[in-house]
């Protein structure tokens, strides 16, 4: 049976739907539409973005599929971290307490997720975390549940072209790339590197810009420049010489419309400039080539206007040079606007180029697939009562066998009681206790020292007069390990207090500091870990 996998792109000014179709080994792209959300000079809402999204999945009968979304333009902030292993379950342990530090709202406050970007040959990794507020979140899925909408992901957009890495780049390709993303009130850049995201922006400025810039230029309403942008608009250097000059005035409306246009894209300009240059800074390799894409990016002259001021080739990006499109025409005339959305609805299929940012987890998990079970409910009862009915025989059959091997064994043990006991006993149980009685404790393993003598050792050679804050104690007796983790007033009384630990029996051996650094209060954040040498 096909299922419909919807890529949901809440655009600022249009809503966009990408359609997919998957069978048992394939999928098709099959459809794309388009809502428009509001006026061009107002950013809108969560109620406008999800009542647009409502009307267009309505008209195209898609409200009851799996939706992948992201969240919109403006709403996410990244960090990267450079951290000394690359498990997810020591990923997920201390991303807490490292976004404490880095981010600038308290760690609870947030929804986060992150993505590994590189793995080093120390075992050590690059993680990419990305972060929302966790009441702005709590609005926009409110909004979108009360339009109806539960999307199954929500990830983030600057990450969204990953999905199309594949098909816009190529599998192979390792030379560093960007992929640009020109949107009506914000602009999404990632750069690739080596198959891997290294820098992912969500950047103010877009379409809107240029339609304010020509309508203050031309002090007409924002409506009429948005049409007047569409007819004329372009794009063009500082150096561009017009070709309508008025000889008696010296006046150009061409280059009115070029120094307006040029104008509002110079912030975004200077801020993908500076994306290029921090990468280069890090990587020691420079971006080769931009992929241009979104509604913004028809503005005429833009590719070669970015070419000069950035100084590479750029390319207008093409997601649909695939097998897989379906769409009438080829969908040439939405092949600037589909990137996004066809880039989401592929995350249900990509294995090597995804994004993996999806902030429906914890308290704001996707709960929609219960849904789907209780629609088949009768299904699987029938299911689970065969299943009963199966398992009733398996047990009854097993207890005959078990039975009968019970009988053997106390035969057995009534035929090795008399050498053992002096006499005949089919109890199994004390022909094991008369036989085990001896030397009981060794057997058993058990050590000298539990785990709070050892904390006393430590806790009585600390000098009373070091200040301690521990916040972690673990001490593992079965694997002879000691953690402790805390704050202390400097990086000295950190070695009076390893000097201490030596002085234990327990601990003579080597103490590794893994962690030592200042923390926000001036006191300095420790995390010892010891081998325990007296069990």
């Amino acid at each position: 049976m096909a299922t419909k996998i919807v890529g949901l792109d809440l655009g600022t000014h249009t809503v966009k739907v990408c359609e997919l179709v998957t069978t048992f080994r394939n999928f098709e792209l099959v459809g794309f539409g388009h809502e428009p959300v509001g006026a061009v000079d107002e950013a809108p809402d969560f109620e406008a973005l999800a009542a647009a999204a409502h009307r267009l999945l309505e008209r195209r009968g898609l409200l009851g599929e799996t939706l992948m979304c992201a969240v919109p333009p403006g709403m996410c902030a990244t960090t990267s971290l450079d951290l000394p292993f690359d498990q997810p379950k020591k990923i997920e342990a201390v991303l807490p307490m490292q976004l404490d530090d880095l981010i600038p709202v308290p760690v609870d406050d947030v929804v986060y997720d992150y993505q590994i970007t590189e793995r080093r040959e120390d075992g050590g990794a690059r993680v990419l975390v990305a972060y929302v507020r966790r009441d702005r979140f709590a609005e926009l899925l409110a909004a979108l549940e009360a339009a109806g909408i539960d999307p199954k992901v929500v990830g983030i957009g600057p990450l969204t072209t990953f999905n199309l890495y594949d098909h816009a780049v190529g599998a192979e390709a390792h030379a560093p790339v960007a992929m640009l993303d020109l949107g009506h009130g914000h602009s999404e850049l990632s750069v690739y590197d080596g198959g891997e995201p290294r820098v992912v922006r969500d950047i103010p400025g877009g379409g809107r810009d240029v339609t304010m810039a020509l309508a203050q230029a031309f002090h007409v309403e924002p409506d009429q420049a948005e049409r007047g942008k569409l007819q004329e608009g372009f794009v063009a250097p500082a150096s561009f010489v017009p070709q309508d000059v008025d000889p008696a005035t010296g006046a150009s409306r061409q280059k009115l419309v070029a120094d307006a246009c040029r104008g509002a894209l110079r912030g975004l300009v200077r801020e993908v400039r500076r994306s290029f240059v921090a990468h280069e800074m890090a990587a020691g390799r420079a971006v080769e080539r931009i992929y241009l894409t979104g509604g913004a990016s028809l503005l005429r002259g833009l590719p070669e206007y970015l070419e000069h001021e950035l100084k590479i080739p750029v390319i207008a990006l093409d997601p649909l040079k695939t097998g897989f499109n379906k769409l009438p025409a080829g969908g040439e005339a939405v092949r600037p606007f589909i990137a996004k959305a066809m880039a989401l609805s592929l995350r249900a299929f990509t294995r090597t180029h995804q994004s993996q940012v999806n902030f429906r987890k914890g308290d704001f998990a996707y709960t929609g697939d219960f849904g789907f079970l209780q629609g088949r409910i009768i299904t699987l009862a029938v299911a689970a009562l065969l299943m009963i009915m199966l398992g009733s025989l398996v047990a009854l059959t097993k207890k005959q066998q078990l039975e009968a091997e019970y009988a053997a064994i106390r035969a057995r043990a009534a035929a090795l009681s008399v050498p053992i006991l002096g006499y005949e006993d089919d109890d199994v149980q004390l022909l094991y206790d008369t036989v085990m009685v001896t030397d009981r404790k060794k057997q058993a393993g058990i050590p000298d020292y539990d785990a709070l003598q050892m904390l006393a050792q430590v806790s009585d050679k600390i000098p009373f007069d070091l200040v301690v804050d521990l916040d972690t104690v673990d001490i593992d007796v079965e694997n002879k390990r000691m953690q402790l983790g805390g704050k202390t007033g400097s990086g000295g009384d950190v070695e009076r207090i390893v000097e201490a630990l030596r002085a234990t029996d327990c601990f003579k051996g080597e103490i590794n500091k893994e962690r030592v650094e200042k923390s926000v209060d001036d006191r300095t954040k420790f995390r010892l870990s010891a081998t325990a040498t007296c069990i």
